[in-house]
């Protein structure tokens, strides 16, 4: 439902449009009660007409509310005013992943700067049994002061799951399979999504090794003309390493990345903290090298044999252990 500005709900006064998507229009609106502004959305007409759906959209709309992380976009309520459901959310300003995504990528410290917040929010949603199913760049905000906030988790489950197929659009794909409704967009599926088959957290960590890819290089690593041709290729190929294509950034990202990318689920990492943990062992790693190239900063020593002049040849030991002594100490 379209909502034109000067329009009110309940006791929110629409100011404007903000984006569209799979999910339907977000507006920002004016909560006249508290004087802040959020974002709106309303639900489609599939969820908010039918009991059943919407009783169990509302049920799993609290789980998505009790989420509490600073990456994560705040569901603060669900609200109904003359037949119209609609959600309300913490309204972010800033940018969105895609619109920084550059060619060539970004700075190894950039890209790390944002990939692990992301997964961060990761886990505290996963740790709620939230999984995200349609994580991608424009999905992931970086807002005006530089925080990391991932929008939408969890309503591309609570939406798409009940929405009538035949009204989604490309390239968010919509079909139904014999284990439920395929959710997402298809660049950035993992495998068990393309073949409409259960998803779990590992999912959205196979979506989180495509946006690290993109971040790093500035292409995605799976792509074809065609959705069909995308699909396939998230399915069957094995795209290009970081490194091939970006040969300062450290392998060790290409490790993380090209784990997270793994066909099998069970090849994957298993859980998001232990992504966020290797990134942050990587960006360690980064500020110890930017440490010792400092100029004026000794990045090396070599100790050269000591020689023996007491010309006694028994004292030929002393030098040796000498040696090696200051060898280890430093």
């Amino acid at each position: 439902m379209a909502l034109t500005p000067g329009q009110k709900l309940a006791h929110y006064e629409v100011l404007g449009t903000l984006g569209a998507g799979g999910m339907g229009e977000v507006f920002r609106a004016r909560d006249t009660r508290l004087g802040r502004d959020v974002a709106i959305k309303v639900l489609p007409d599939a969820v908010a007409s039918h009991p059943e759906r919407l009783a169990r959209f509302e049920r799993e709309a609290r789980t998505v509310a009790a989420l509490n992380h600073p990456n994560i976009v705040v569901l603060h309520s669900i609200e109904e005013d003359r037949g119209i459901r609609f959600l309300t959310m913490e309204l972010v300003e800033g940018q969105t992943l895609d619109a920084l995504i550059a060619p060539g990528g970004l700075s190894l410290s950039r890209v790390l700067e944002i990939a692990i917040p992301l997964s961060e929010a990761l886990a505290a949603a996963h740790e709620h049994n939230v999984v995200h199913r349609d994580l991608k760049p424009n999905n992931v905000m970086l807002t005006r002061d530089g925080r990391v906030k991932v929008l939408d988790f969890g309503l591309a489950k609570l939406t798409a799951v009940e929405s009538n197929p035949s009204q989604s659009a490309s390239p968010t794909v919509p079909a139904l399979s014999a284990v439920g409704q395929v959710v997402g967009t298809v660049p950035y599926m993992a495998p068990e999504q393309v073949r409409g088959e259960a998803v779990d957290a590992r999912t959205d960590l196979f979506a989180f090794g495509i946006i690290v890819y993109e971040l790093a290089t500035g292409v995605r690593p799976f792509t074809g003309p065609t959705l069909a041709d995308v699909g396939s290729a998230i399915l069957r190929d094995t795209p290009a390493t970081i490194t091939s294509l970006r040969s300062d950034l450290p392998g060790g990202l290409d490790r993380v990345v090209t784990r997270c990318l793994e066909k099998d689920a069970r090849s994957r990492f298993q859980s998001a903290p232990d992504v966020s943990q290797e990134l942050r062992l990587l960006q360690l790693g980064g500020q110890r090298e930017s440490a010792v190239t400092e100029p004026g900063v000794i990045r090396s020593l070599a100790v050269l044999p000591l020689d023996n002049l007491s010309r006694d040849p028994a004292q030929e030991y002393f030098a040796d252990g000498m040696t090696e002594a200051l060898i280890s100490d430093l």
